[in-house]
C-alpha cells in the first residue's frame, strides 16, 4: 500500500511541473517559464521545445510559426 502511494504521489508530483504549450497564451510566456525552469535544474522544460531550438512553444502567438504540429480537421 505504501509503494501504491509513493508511486502516484510521484507521478502527481511529475505532472505539476511539467507543462505543456496550451498552458500559455504566448510565445514570450512559455519561454520565460521555459528559460526560469532551465537555469534552475528543474524539470519539465523540455516538453515546451520539441524541435530543440532553444525556442519554447514557437506556434503561439509572438513565436516564429515554424515547425508546427498539422491542426486535425
Amino acid at each position: 500500500m505504501k509503494i501504491l502511494l509513493i508511486l502516484v504521489l510521484g507521478f502527481t508530483t511529475i505532472q505539476v511541473y511539467a507543462k505543456k504549450c496550451a498552458d500559455f497564451s504566448t510565445q514570450q510566456e512559455a519561454q520565460s517559464w521555459y528559460e526560469k525552469r532551465k537555469k534552475s535544474g528543474q524539470t519539465g522544460w523540455k516538453s515546451l521545445d520539441r524541435d530543440g531550438d532553444g525556442q519554447a512553444c514557437d506556434c503561439l502567438p509572438g513565436g516564429n510559426g515554424k515547425k508546427c504540429p498539422k491542426k486535425k480537421k
